[in-house]
């Protein structure tokens, strides 16, 4: 075996969720020719040392991959399990490999993956008078004469690994084998297959070989956002429903309409879980100047009994004590796996300071409830959201915040089916201009710049939100 294959199939697992990820890695792997028919697989105390998990995790994903019938295990003298790669439908299991994504985790990649490759490139460029380029600039062309979606996976991935290794980090480089491993049967399931990658991968080498480290990192930043954009748009275009639906107006009528209703039932669903949430406030606090524990608790209670009846538009909801009552805790529920999975949130308040969050804005003293842009809570929930909030006053003296949370994968989730109605290049918009939701992938966690726009712009009544209904000929207008 190919030392390059067996690093790209059997990278260590960075992820949590290890057990489905290791008969996935390894699946794509045979299905898309990384591992070629034939080969025999290291033993499984092997495997399992190289992939980072448990023999038994190993073992469990093997035996899900020989009911597949894409291993088969042989005894004896020389035994051992052995890839039965399908001769079926390339791009079958290709597409079957996008559809185990969601879009936020294809634009999260999409956004790491970014940042690898650009970084690879601009130290390589450091580099460059020290580095020998002939074999980077070698597999740079080489992706034009794959033969078929296999060879051009196996041909890109070795160049994006070689641009790793020309770095001079181990790690970056190794981070880079583990993102192949998963994003060569994402890239190739896109149509428009490989026609520009071999143009562009040679004009990140000549950027590299020219010393231009801002140029380096551009360039292979643009290429693989395009790619990715690419496997966004598939992911977003697999309902039929889709096609030509935005020549319809009547429907894009309708379908804004709906999109407004969301937008207003959301907000609805924050304020009043907001209210019930103060009201609790004020009866366990009252006259109180402290937030004592047993108080913390009964205003958990009732955010927890507010929050079940809101999942999943909310994602989170309850009270944070204001800072003048020292770090007493905070009553906070939220629900990190759907509507089932409800707990208390743990903040670590070295880390979360409540005065200077981002979300918080700086005067309160109106009464009303404030809705953020949609920001990455990295001390909190660890995700992107929107948090609607307001301040609870007692005796005309601030004593906390109440507050609601509203994923922004949610609010996509939501939309989907209403945008992919939509023309083309359709966005939901929020006061900082980042993109809340779309049905376009080069949108998808980015920012709009109206000034490129060509479609209709939409003022949302109930929160400060636009939308930009696109058009089948509208430009590009995400940066």
């Amino acid at each position: 075996m190919n030392t390059w294959r067996e690093q790209l199939a059997f990278a260590p697992l960075a992820t949590f969720d290890r057990g489905e990820e290791v008969g996935r890695r390894l699946r794509y792997a045979i299905e898309l020719g990384v591992l070629e028919d034939g080969t025999r697989l290291p033993s499984e105390n092997e495997l399992a040392a190289k992939m980072g998990v448990s023999t038994l995790t190993l073992r469990s994903a093997l035996a899900e991959l020989r009911g597949r019938g894409l291993l088969e295990t042989r005894r004896g003298k020389g035994g051992g399990s052995f890839v039965k790669a399908s001769t079926g439908d390339i791009i079958k299991a290709e597409r079957e490999s996008l559809m185990a994504y969601s879009l936020d985790d294809l634009r999260d990649i999409r956004d790491f993956w970014a940042f690898l490759a650009g970084s690879a490139a601009a130290a390589a460029a450091e580099r460059s008078g020290r580095l020998s380029l002939a074999r980077l600039a070698a597999m740079a062309a080489k992706i034009e004469s794959a033969e078929d979606s296999a060879q051009a996976i196996r041909d890109d991935s070795r160049f994006h690994i070689e641009l790793a290794a020309s770095s001079g980090s181990v790690r970056l480089t190794r981070e880079e084998m583990a993102m192949q491993a998963e994003v060569g049967p994402l890239i190739w399931a896109a149509p428009a297959g490989y026609g520009n990658a071999a143009s562009e991968h040679v004009a990140i080498v000549e950027a590299i070989r020219s010393g231009d480290g801002t140029r380096a990192r551009a360039l292979a930043e643009d290429h693989v956002r395009a790619d990715m954009n690419r496997v966004l748009d598939l992911r977003m275009s697999v309902d039929a429903s889709r096609k030509d639906a935005y020549t319809d107006p009547a429907k894009e009528k309708r379908e804004v309409a709906l999109i407004e209703s969301f937008v207003e039932l959301l907000t609805d669903t924050a304020t009043t879980s907001i209210r019930a949430i103060e009201d609790a406030v004020r009866v366990q606090l009252g006259s109180k100047r402290e937030a004592d524990s047993s108080a913390l608790d009964a205003i958990y209670d009732a955010s927890r009994r507010t929050l079940e009846g809101a999942v999943p538009l909310l994602y989170g909801a309850g009270f944070l004590p204001d800072t003048a009552f020292g770090h007493a805790g905070a009553a906070w529920c939220h629900a990190p796996a759907g509507p089932q999975s409800l707990q208390r949130l743990v903040i670590d308040w070295d880390l979360y300071d409540i005065g200077t969050v981002v979300w918080r804005p700086e005067h309160y003293g109106d009464g009303t409830v404030h809705i953020s842009h949609a920001y990455l809570d990295a001390n909190g929930s660890n995700e992107n959201i929107v948090t609607f909030s307001k301040a609870v006053f007692v005796d005309d003296e601030i004593v906390g915040i109440v507050a609601a949370d509203v994923l922004v994968r949610g609010i996509q989730s939501h939309l989907e089916p209403h945008l992919r109605a939509l023309p083309p290049n359709t966005c939901l918009v929020d006061q900082q201009d980042a993109i809340i939701a779309t049905n376009t992938g080069r949108f998808m966690g980015g920012t709009y710049s109206p000034g490129h726009y060509a479609g209709k712009q939409l003022e949302l009544h109930a929160m400060p939100w636009r939308l930009f209904v696109g058009t089948p000929a509208a430009g590009s207008a995400g940066e």
